[in-house]
């Protein structure tokens, strides 16, 4: 009785132990393809994935031009339409700086018409939103 209770015993812990290894394996797996989301997320760039009013686009020009290079650079913001300097639009940029520390890059003329072209498609507000 001895070998029959040892081969029970070893079989329990056979079975346990497999259970254990598939465990393992299958969060492995899971943590494997929420690394791959996350990265296929974190590659998308522009088309499709950003809503167009959360695009922050100023027309500048520069104030100064310096006489060598510099770390600084001096900015006239203007508005759309005319070309006149606009108080309101640089009161916004100053405070993107102070909340953001940097300025990103604008689409391209290409991508912005896209960008309008997928917003009438989805629909005003209508965007999918990607986290």
């Amino acid at each position: 009785m001895d070998a029959l209770t040892a081969g029970a015993d070893i079989g329990t812990m056979l079975t346990g132990l497999s259970a254990v290894t598939a465990a393992y394996v299958w969060t492995r797996n899971q943590l494997a393809g929420w690394r791959q989301q996350r990265a296929v997320t974190a590659r998308r760039t522009w088309h499709g994935y950003i809503a167009l009013e959360g695009v922050d686009t100023w027309y500048v020009r520069l104030a100064e031009e310096p006489d060598q290079p510099s770390g600084r650079v001096v900015l006239e913001v203007l508005d759309g339409q005319d070309g006149n300097p606009d108080a309101a639009l640089a009161q916004g940029m100053r405070i993107v700086i102070d909340r953001d520390g940097m300025l990103s890059r604008s689409p391209t003329p290409d991508e912005f018409e896209f960008l309008k072209s997928q917003q009438k498609e989805r629909g005003y507000g209508k965007g999918e939103l990607v986290r």
